[in-house]
């Protein structure tokens, strides 16, 4: 089991929201939590591509935030419902899961962007963007289109199997995407919303390895997690 062990404290985190149409599996970028001293605040990326195609699919909003035209300030309280308490007795084996140490340092701000923040109740998600980390870090990351992937070609990937990474245009969505392969084997993309970073990372050779972490899920739903490890720049 591999460790976090250079925890990134982000000045910006990135909502997504995903249809709940299951035939749609693109994650929109649809608003940024950013950090100005001890206050976050939400604001709409109401201008670009992804909210408006979020909005042709049914996006209208994030229950707590509806106003799409504001800034909205103080919402960390309400994002950090979507996380276990501190305070609970199994927090730090919540932490063990998230390949976070129970004596970690970091700021629950932090800790929104590290876990993903997803609930099975609806369909937002948090990413944390790493965005002009010059210094080493790691991170745990699901291979998203795994489970599509493996229902047609039964991919048998282990624990420990070596991952590497490729650039890759996708002409259906018109966009760059980030494969990742083990042997020879496509098992999955990066997520869109950490794609630039990625692209950043494999031009600068700053990628020291990355390895399957977990295997969750069932056998008909099933999820892969790599944890990756970055040099510094």
């Amino acid at each position: 089991m591999h460790f976090i062990e250079h925890i990134i404290e982000p000045s910006k985190l990135l909502l997504c929201w995903r249809s709940p149409d299951e035939n749609i599996r693109t994650r929109y970028i649809v608003a940024e939590l950013n950090r100005v001293g001890d206050e976050i605040t939400l604001s709409y990326l109401c201008n670009t591509k992804d909210f408006i195609n979020a909005q042709n699919e049914g996006f209208t909003g994030y229950p707590a935030f509806q106003d799409i035209k504001i800034t909205h300030h103080n919402v960390l309280d309400a994002f950090m419902r979507r996380l276990p308490p501190r305070t609970r007795g199994d927090f730090k084996k919540y932490l063990e899961g998230l390949r976070l140490k129970p004596d970690a340092q970091l700021s629950d701000f932090a800790l929104l962007g590290y876990s993903g923040a997803r609930l099975p109740t609806d369909s937002f998600s948090i990413v944390h963007p790493f965005n002009q980390v010059a210094e080493p870090c790691e991170l745990l990351l699901e291979a998203t289109g795994y489970r599509r992937l493996n229902k047609s070609l039964n991919l048998g990937i282990n624990i420990g199997d070596t991952a590497t990474f490729a650039k890759e245009y996708n002409e259906q969505c018109q966009e760059e995407a980030i494969r990742i392969v083990v042997g020879e084997k496509l098992v999955g993309y990066i997520t869109r919303a950490l794609v630039p970073t990625f692209q950043e990372w494999l031009e600068h050779g700053r990628i020291v390895g990355a390895w399957i972490e977990k295997t969750n899920g069932t056998p008909t739903e099933p999820t892969a997690y790599l944890f990756v490890s970055i040099s510094s720049k």
